[in-house]
């Protein structure tokens, strides 16, 4: 869907229902959708890994080619479909589970190594963390969520 499209739809939308038309145009932007994938690839190769391995990871989580996820980033996808949209969120909602995953696991191995009273107060903001993300995420539709 390209962003005329979108303006198109949200047009139609608002003779309607205004509400309608703004949860549909969140739910569905494809500068959404470009911030997300931006902001995946940034944190994928902030660690150890290179460009070239992050961009073919979050692509094929995505179920999109490399290519296409790089053109996604720069802006340069010619349509957006509101399939690749919710693939996208899906993968940028394990992807945040999972960074949180492991700031959990980092936590309780140095709980393990120094005690409770060295790390009380960050593991439970680390817990809080992962519930309120959950519940974040679990406002995304079941339909959503699939592939």
């Amino acid at each position: 869907m390209t962003g005329t499209e979108t303006q198109h739809s949200v047009s139609k939308l608002k003779a309607g229902n205004e509400a309608k038309a703004m949860s549909f145009v969140d739910a569905y932007s494809p500068e959404e959708a470009v911030l997300i994938a931006k902001k995946m690839f940034e944190r994928e190769c902030s660690g150890w890994g290179d460009e070239e391995r992050a961009m073919k990871k979050l692509a094929r989580q995505c179920g999109i080619s490399a290519v296409s996820f790089k053109r996604l980033m720069k802006g340069q996808r010619k349509t957006f479909d509101v399939g690749l949209c919710n693939r996208i969120r899906v993968t940028y909602k394990n992807f945040c589970l999972s960074l949180i995953s492991q700031l959990l696991h980092e936590v309780k191995v140095i709980e393990e190594v120094h005690g409770h009273a060295a790390v009380s107060d960050i593991l439970a903001d680390v817990e809080a963390l992962e519930e309120k993300a959950r519940a974040a995420f679990a406002e995304i539709p079941k339909a959503k969520q699939g592939r």
